[in-house]
């Protein structure tokens, strides 16, 4: 291998994160110079790995973007593009100027590929048996939190969705008793916060007759009396049990927080897009988890656009999130991918309809916020500091809600749970004092 030092460059998802740092640390251990630096401050020659993405259009264009400014600036560079995108679209980024195309089965087998050029992307990778998901031994880049990813693949058929394309619809997952050994040896280690992820976390176990109920049950169990905090990434609400309600609103280590994968509150948006609940599924447990905990916090994924959405549409989407009190609210404008069945639909949004409605949704979700913020004046938190003091004497971290605080205090905290009272707010978040 002549191209000894590498800078690892990450778009998408937490599983792409955590993909890249188990990337990063299998050319550390083959003696590589290794580095997540996507400015290429100490890169002149040497191969930049781009980790891809490609559940938008906006994405997969800010990557070939990035391709021809690194081959424009920095020409002795070699360009690898690897995962997602390179599956779905590699000739679009070979014309970009990328030297070396790996699909999601040659990007974990990486170290093999490093010297070659051209397209290798296996069509039927899922079909593999010896596919082991990458599982990172540290944090990526270095972060007090470290993303875990116990579950790869997706059994949905969205049909706005191209993941399923390039992640395939193979379920592979880590089992339960292993999790709890890799769990173990991040504490020993000094993690405090362990996000768990997948490509649909939802889907943990349907490979070897284990669930994600038994799992969060058994970690609970495991380390319930340890000083950390288990975080899991976006769940579907057909998939929330009262099992898993009942441990989320209690634990002393789970986040009391749910990220849905929602999409939609529409019923008649969320059928065309293949989705296998209905609004009142959702509000029942948004009522149930606050009736166990007042606080318990919820965040979720919109997309506004969709074809065929009308305007009561928006406006029920609109009064819904307004409804919930949502901690924060991730929206979306539809983008019509290739080979997914949306993108063929009848009444397509016009775009400039599209940014209108994502305004108007964006003013709902802040509203929303407000209202959860608001209640959370006066109280009491555990705050998990990711920041020393950066400005003055504020440092930076989330609570037991996932609620980012800014905190007044000195001194050296990173890593550290601090009790904390909220004293303000603003839209980046809640302003508190050390008790």
């Amino acid at each position: 291998m002549s191209f000894k030092k590498i800078s690892i460059v990450t778009f998408g998802c937490k599983m792409n994160q955590a993909e890249s740092q188990a990337i990063g640390e299998k050319f550390l251990e083959l003696g590589f110079d290794v580095s997540y630096d996507k400015d290429l401050v100490e890169l002149v020659e040497g191969t930049v790995i781009i980790n891809s993405c490609t559940v938008t259009s906006e994405a997969e264009r800010k990557i070939r973007q990035y391709i021809r400014k690194v081959k424009r600036n920095h020409p002795n560079i070699k360009v690898i593009v690897a995962g997602c995108g390179a599956y779905t679209m590699p000739q679009a980024f070979t014309e970009a100027g990328a030297d070396l195309i790996l699909g999601n089965h040659e990007k974990k087998h990486i170290q093999d590929y490093i010297n070659e050029y051209g397209i290798k992307t296996d069509i039927d990778y899922w079909k593999k048996e010896d596919d082991p998901i990458l599982v990172p031994k540290e944090s990526y880049e270095g972060r007090t939190r470290v993303f875990f990813p116990v579950q790869e693949g997706c059994l949905n058929s969205c049909t706005y969705c191209r993941i399923v394309f390039a992640r395939g619809r193979k379920i592979n997952s880590i089992k339960k008793n292993e999790v709890i050994k890799i769990i173990s040896g991040y504490i020993e280690k000094g993690f405090k916060e362990i996000v768990l992820t997948g490509i649909n976390l939802s889907y943990y176990g349907f490979d070897n007759d284990e669930n994600l109920e038994e799992l969060i049950f058994l970690i609970e169990k495991e380390f319930c009396s340890s000083r950390v905090r288990i975080r899991l990434t976006s769940l579907y609400p057909d998939s929330v049990t009262n099992g898993i309600i009942d441990v989320l609103t209690t634990s002393s280590i789970f986040e009391h927080h749910i990220h849905y994968s929602l999409q939609h509150i529409s019923d008649d948006v969320l059928k065309k897009m293949g989705r296998r609940y209905s609004a009142s599924e959702f509000f029942r447990q948004a009522e149930l988890l606050r009736s166990r905990d007042s606080h318990f916090s919820l965040t979720s994924d919109i997309i506004v656009g969709f074809p065929g959405e009308t305007e009561t549409d928006i406006y029920k989407l609109s009064e819904g999130i307004k409804s919930l009190d949502m901690l924060k609210v991730h929206v979306f404008r539809f983008s019509p991918r290739p080979q997914t069945l949306a993108a063929s639909f009848s009444a397509q949004v016009l775009g400039e309809d599209k940014a209108e409605r994502m305004r108007f949704i964006e003013k709902a979700a802040f509203q929303s916020r407000e209202k959860y913020l608001q209640k959370l004046m006066g109280e009491l938190s555990d705050v998990l500091v990711e920041k020393d003091a950066f400005s003055g004497t504020t440092g930076f971290g989330y609570d037991q809600y996932y609620v980012p605080h800014y905190i007044s205090v000195s001194g050296k905290h990173e890593n550290d749970f601090l009790k904390v009272r909220s004293i303000s707010f603003d839209d980046k978040g809640v302003k508190s004092i050390v008790l």
